[in-house]
């Protein structure tokens, strides 16, 4: 791996720097085969291959090396407070948390999207967003038909069976893949009053 391959923000490198206990100049960069990122101080081991971009060398196994081509790392003062954000070029498709007012915004940008209700008929009686349609058996094979591009955004009541019905697609090799975080329950709550709570 060539310093090329990676890169890490000034604003990271700031983050890091104050952290370092004494003597400390190599942190180990570790990507599990979940993709799961970890950065923290450590010695170099047999195996270890070192990276060194701007004066900050970065120690990475030989597991974690294959994962880390192309990555990089910020620092980010986000919405759930400072820390280290990582892209990853490598990193299977994920499922993304979609809040009720992101799918709003969605939809006001015109985007295409499939909006698929996982609940019953049942609860559809009872409250429905506009535009989902319902995962029976003909709307599943019209979905498993289409591009693995399409973004398919999944709806239940509260969250949990959407979140495993994106999962179900991910598995069969969808890469757009979004939940409604809080389900119909938050959209009535928070963007159309008019969808009945139950």
């Amino acid at each position: 791996m060539t310093p090329c391959e990676l890169s890490v923000s000034p604003a990271a490198r700031q983050a890091i720097t104050p952290a370092a206990p004494d003597g400390a100049t190599n942190i180990r960069l570790t990507i599990s085969d979940r993709f799961e990122h970890d950065l923290a101080f450590s010695e170099v081991a047999a195996g270890d291959t070192e990276v060194t971009l701007d004066g900050m060398t970065l120690v990475v196994d030989a597991a974690s090396a294959t994962r880390a081509r192309g990555l990089s790392i910020d620092y980010v003062d986000g919405a759930q407070g400072p820390g280290f954000t990582m892209h990853n070029p490598n990193q299977p498709p994920r499922i993304i948390q979609l809040s009720a007012l992101e799918l709003k915004a969605m939809r006001d940008r015109g985007e295409a999207f499939e909006l698929i209700d996982v609940r019953t008929e049942e609860e559809r009686a009872i409250a429905a967003i506009s535009g989902a349609r319902l995962l029976d058996r003909d709307y599943h094979t019209h979905l498993l038909g289409l591009s693995h591009d399409t973004p398919l955004v999944f709806q239940c009541h509260h969250g949990i069976r959407s979140q495993s019905a994106a999962e179900y697609f991910l598995q069969a090799g969808f890469r757009k893949l979004y939940n409604l975080r809080g389900g119909i329950d938050a959209w009535s709550q928070l963007v159309d009053s008019d969808v009945a709570r139950y």
